[in-house]
């Protein structure tokens, strides 16, 4: 009796208005005590609330586009890009100048937001915000082991200068000499001479001198050690157009560090207007199409020096010589982006969604370079530049995404997504230009349905 008089769907069809289902279930709610009143009453009025019948499922709430959602989610994400020509006019001893480019890993977090039309009289219409801000890093290096008696390290075109190093190891003992005569940029001239003597047994020096001059500097420094006979002999000079490195003599414990860091920052956000269309065997695609902009971020360091050895017994440290280049590379994109996701119920709880959208934008890219000499107590710059480039690219992305909801307005999302940029702006062969890229991430979070 019960549920023939109150609970039959076909009597909560025949009924669609507010009042005529109150004036039906008014009677009966007399004849309830009046716990059970109560109850009848919340459920009632929970349904006619949400607008949503007790056998609307889950997903079909999902999918529906009648109710603002808010969307949270955060990950990892890496991306395939080239390392810089950082080092193309720099010589390493005995090896090409290439490092493996370094993976670059980081974290990325996205920001949505759909708000339905309806209440603006644009039918099945929604606008929906799109935001996503990533950070990512990475690092290679390398160490070179000098074979040989001698090596050379260059980088750009320093001016003239002349080098003698001499070095000598016997039964007597061990001996270095040195003599730098150095003219910069300017003319201004520079010129250092340094001697070095250990006899056989427990001795060691270890000595090193610098002499500056109005664009650049000269560097000169002697290691012996009686106890091994071994000598070893450095000199440097370098100004505003680049350095010179020599090394003469045994070089053991010399190495040759190089190392290539990234960090890239990205933003990009989207403003979507678009529909949701009912298909049939359970499918929704929403067409949409919006304005997109995005900003990029691109900071590399590639630094090279040389780790001198010195005598341990003499408790002197040389300082490093090397050379240091950093380059920031930023863009700006706008542009139209048009696209589409599609959703299925896979279980009663469980949703499936694909996104996949495409477009076109114009980039601005502006490049600033900086390469210096590393030298004791100062840092030479001989290369400083910025550029700038503009131009057209294509842009698009892809991702896939399980949610798991309940009958809660929270529901937990789990996706993957690839991002392609046709046109990323890099530091080429002492220009800015360009080559295409592409990141991925992987990603949990919350929606939300208000």
């Amino acid at each position: 009796m019960l549920r023939g008089n109150v609970l039959n769907a076909d009597d909560l069809e025949r009924h669609p208005s507010n009042e005529e289902s109150h004036g039906n279930i008014t009677p009966f709610l007399a004849r309830l005590p009046g716990r059970f009143a109560g109850v009848l009453v919340i459920v009632v009025c929970w349904q006619q609330s949400t607008g949503v019948r007790a056998d609307e499922s889950t997903t079909a709430m999902l999918t529906s586009g009648h109710a603002p959602t808010f969307s949270w989610d955060f990950g990892a994400r890496w991306e395939d890009v080239d390392t810089p020509d950082l080092f193309s006019n720099v010589i390493f001893p005995g090896t090409s100048g290439q490092l493996e480019p370094p993976d670059t890993i980081g974290l990325r977090t996205n920001l949505s937001f759909r708000l339905p039309l309806q209440d603006a009289g644009m039918g099945p219409f929604f606008l929906e915000w799109d935001a996503a801000l990533s950070r990512a890093s990475g690092s290679s290096s390398r160490v070179v082991q000098p074979t040989g008696s001698g090596f050379d390290l260059a980088a750009g075109e320093p001016a003239g200068g002349i080098i003698s190093l001499a070095t000598v190891g016997d039964i007597g003992g061990a001996t270095a000499a040195g003599t730098i005569h150095f003219k910069d940029s300017s003319g201004d001239p520079a010129r250092i001479m340094a001697f070095a003597h250990s006899p056989a047994g427990d001795n060691a020096i270890t000595q090193y001198a610098t002499s500056g001059t109005q664009t650049g500097a000269a560097f000169l420094a002697l290691v012996t050690s009686g106890d091994t006979s071994s000598a070893a002999a450095y000199a440097a000079f370098a100004d505003d157009r680049g350095l010179f490195f020599q090394a003469l003599g045994d070089l053991d414990g010399t190495v040759v560090k190089s190392t290539v860091e990234q960090r890239a920052r990205h933003f990009d956000q989207t403003l979507w207007l678009g529909a949701a269309l009912e298909l049939g065997n359970g499918w929704t695609v929403t067409p949409r199409l919006g304005p997109t902009y995005r900003s990029t971020r691109q900071d590399t360091t590639f630094r090279t020096e040389v780790d001198i050895a010195e005598s341990i017994m003499s408790g002197a440290s040389i300082p490093a010589i090397g050379y240091q280049e950093r380059v920031n590379v930023s863009a700006d994109y706008y542009g139209v982006l048009a696209g589409f996701s599609a959703e299925t119920p896979v279980t009663e709880n469980l949703l499936l969604r694909i996104n996949v959208s495409g477009g076109a934008a114009h980039y601005r890219a502006r490049l600033d370079n900086r390469a210096t000499a590393i030298f004791p107590e100062a840092d030479i710059t001989f290369s400083s530049s910025e550029q700038g480039r503009r131009g057209g690219t294509f842009l698009a992305d892809a991702s896939a995404a399980i949610i798991l909801s309940s009958r809660e307005s929270f529901s937990l999302k789990f996706e993957a997504g690839t991002s392609f940029l046709a046109d990323m702006p890099i530091y080429r062969s002492g220009k800015l230009g360009t080559e295409s890229t592409q990141s991925y991430y992987l990603a949990v979070g919350l929606e939300h349905r208000f």
